[in-house]
């Protein structure tokens, strides 16, 4: 079977760790964790060593490194000393047996297997409880899936799938609507080369989002959603050009490492004189009757737009060492015209705006994600506006800049991080 070249690069992270680092404890907690979650299969701890100044081209090689999906394997380790108590773990693994939401399963359980075997007299971190493993029974799955880590809204699954299903979906089987977007010159399908413009609203910004959800009885995730539906509107969009990526865990498999995520289709569309209160009323109510149905997901949709979102837990304590990880390490690739990929901290939300060179500009996507957050705001602000006022308090600010909030990121692993509790 053929596959494009960019549906062979996996999903990266970066764990920095800056002190006296147990290498060999940590080599040892990398095995730990592969034998602990076989659904990775045979798993690779390479070392290497790079200074300061050549760390960043060994991180984007890494980072875009393609799998070979007949052979495997199916995910691997880098271990690179930067210099004298600097040690950078990078970690990829492919789509079909990782997700973004297996990122803080893996990073909990390194920090755990590294206590274990790291000599320092430390105290204990606080571990979840061991859960049986996903894949200890199984060859590797065949997903349906996203491949570049979106894990949708973390709502709680269930573990059985009601009956009407097919019907459910069926009923949504329709051809994506042609998105219309600043500068956009053509509409791509399924993944290809891409580019990132990324922005976090942190401090304010983040609390007034939270404020509005909670005013209107939503959540984060929901009000976000929304807000994307009105932007697509403003700009022109007919009907929905949107597919989520859902998380599809559940109480049995929330501590796993795995493919936990459904690609589907999202129908509902603001119309102008419709309320937002309103509109996100639908999109909840949409979003709770996908939640029944998302283990029996629809063959993945050819949607020009993907939203993913998840939210982010904090950064376990390896012990006796300084502890940061890039969360969302970017591999080079973007699916369809656009991807908006969300990671909420609760004290800051995350958006990567992740874009297809071929399709649309840097310069327009920059201008897209100022549009959005300028929407945001006057949703924060005016929560109960009609979606017709919104639109109208964007078009009022055509000339917020991204570039003063926003940056463009390479495809790989940015500069070190000393704020252990960032996203970056």
């Amino acid at each position: 079977m053929s596959h494009s070249p960019f549906d062979l690069r996996g999903i990266p992270l970066a764990l920095h760790l800056n002190g006296p680092v147990d290498v060999l404890a940590l080599t040892e907690a990398c095995a730990d964790v592969a034998g602990r979650h076989p659904v990775l299969g045979r798993v690779r701890v390479t070392r290497a060593e790079s200074t300061p100044e050549r760390y960043h081209e060994l991180a984007t090689a890494e980072a875009t490194r393609p799998f070979d999906l007949e052979r495997g394997p199916f995910a691997r380790f880098t271990l690179v000393t930067v210099g004298p108590e600097r040690v950078r773990l990078l970690f990829t693994a492919h789509g079909r047996v990782f997700d973004a939401a297996s990122k803080d399963v893996l990073v909990r359980d390194l920090a755990d297997a590294y206590f274990s075997r790291a000599t320092l007299p430390v105290p204990t971190p606080h571990s979840s409880p061991v859960s049986p493993s996903y894949g200890s029974a199984q060859a590797v799955p065949s997903t349906r899936t996203g491949r570049h880590g979106g894990s949708g809204a973390d709502h709680e699954a269930s573990p059985a799938t009601p009956c009407g299903a097919e019907e459910f979906w069926k009923e949504r089987d329709r051809e994506p609507a042609e998105p219309i977007l600043p500068g956009l010159r053509a509409v791509p399908r399924g993944t290809g080369p891409g580019e990132i413009v990324e922005m976090v609203l942190g401090g304010a910004e983040s609390g007034a989002l939270t404020e509005a959800a909670t005013e209107l009885g939503a959540t984060r995730f929901e009000l976000l959603l929304a807000a994307v539906g009105v932007l697509l509107r403003r700009y022109g969009t007919s009907a929905s050009p949107l597919a989520l990526d859902l998380g599809t865990r559940t109480r049995e498999t929330r501590d796993r490492v795995g493919p936990f995520v459904a690609r589907v289709p999202f129908v509902p569309h603001p119309g102008l004189e419709e309320g937002f209160p309103g509109y996100l009323r639908t999109v909840r109510t949409e979003l709770q009757a996908m939640y029944r149905f998302r283990h029996a997901p629809p063959e993945p949709p050819s949607s020009p737009v993907l939203l993913s979102y998840r939210r982010r837990t904090a950064v376990p304590e390896f012990p006796g060492v300084g502890a940061g990880v890039e969360w969302t390490v970017f591999n080079g690739t973007a699916h369809g015209a656009l991807h908006v990929q969300a990671v909420d901290a609760g004290s800051s939300l995350t958006l990567g705006l992740r874009f297809n060179p071929t399709a649309i500009g840097h310069d327009d996507v920059s201008a897209i994600a100022g549009h959005l957050r300028v929407l945001l705001r006057a949703v924060s602000e005016h929560p109960r506006a009609k979606v017709a006022g919104l639109v109208a308090s964007a078009d009022s600010m055509p000339g917020e800049s991204a570039d003063a909030t926003l940056e463009e990121k390479p495809p790989a692993t940015g500069p070190l991080v000393p704020d252990l509790g960032k996203v970056t």
